[in-house]
């Protein structure tokens, strides 16, 4: 799932805090992290979103609850995965703070849910730490070492060959299934790869936002990882918004590479997953 920022100069990126020997372990045994903070002086909590990158994402309820100062005038839209569909939302800048290691980061604040699980959503990126490990299970035997170069250390998102075509290799713990993004769902079915089993169902996307997708069977793999159980996303538009108005449908734009986010079940041999920033590399230890 790529979040394409209409605003680049407004990216929610992490900032201010300086590269130590850091690190920190999450648990991802049973869905996303969560991770706890304070912003402004005040108790808040993450989950922590691996497909996010460094962006930072709160609901206007939960910044009014921290009492967020917004930048005034300031605003940012937010496209999703290529979607026509845009968010739009405010920026703020809060001073947050995790177990001593303290950044100033950029957070938008968005008229959706966001998450049911904490106060917002942020991006391991946004974490102040030089290596990230997230646990998933116990190490099986014939672990190996999965290594993904990262052309940002702030975004978890590596290169695979999948079915012959190069695509961008994602993590998702909130959901079992991996999804295919919209341009991987056609080359795939092209393919024949992928091809539908059973009806379409509603299901969780981003932000809290929702839309129908259509589950599908399928034996391609990533670096010997089953995709099965998979969905793949369709033209149906997003749901979830406060107020309808709230999304808005645009035109135009480059659409984003083919990708997919593997879900807990094809991550279910795997023991962690570690990304060392200043190697620049995500490693998952898989059997």
């Amino acid at each position: 799932m790529r979040l394409g920022l209409i605003a680049a100069a407004l990216a929610l990126a992490w900032s201010g805090a300086a590269w130590g020997q850091s690190s920190i372990t999450l648990d991802a045994q049973h869905g996303n992290p969560i991770i706890e903070a304070t912003i402004n002086g005040r108790a808040v909590r993450f989950e922590v979103d691996l497909r996010m990158g460094d962006y930072i994402a709160v609901s206007n309820a939960a910044s009014e609850r921290l009492r967020l100062r917004r930048v005034p005038f300031v605003g940012v839209r937010v496209g999703i995965d290529g979607s026509d569909a845009t968010i739009g939302g405010r920026i703020a800048r809060p001073r947050i703070e995790f177990e001593g290691e303290a950044s100033r980061s950029f957070a938008g604040i968005f008229p959706l849910p966001v998450t049911s699980r904490g106060d917002g959503l942020i991006g391991p990126g946004a974490l102040p730490y030089d290596v990230v490990t997230v646990n998933l299970g116990a190490e099986q035997p014939g672990a190996r070492d999965i290594v993904f170069r990262l052309t940002d250390p702030d975004d978890w998102r590596g290169a695979a060959n999948v079915g012959g075509h190069q695509i961008e290799v994602l993590f998702n713990t909130g959901a079992q299934e991996t999804v295919f993004n919209r341009p991987a769902t056609r080359q795939f079915d092209i393919d024949g790869a992928i091809p539908a089993s059973g009806a379409l169902a509603e299901a969780p996307l981003i932000l809290g936002l929702r839309t129908m997708m259509q589950p599908v069977t399928t034996s391609l793999t990533v670096e010997g990882l089953a995709l099965a159980p998979a969905m793949a996303r369709t033209n149906a538009p997003l749901l979830g918004a406060d107020e309808e108005a709230d999304i808005v449908v645009t035109a135009g734009g480059d659409p984003p590479p083919p990708s997919v986010a593997l879900g807990r079940a094809a991550l279910a041999r795997c023991a962690y997953i570690r990304v060392d920033r200043r190697a620049r590399t995500l490693t998952l230890r898989c059997a």
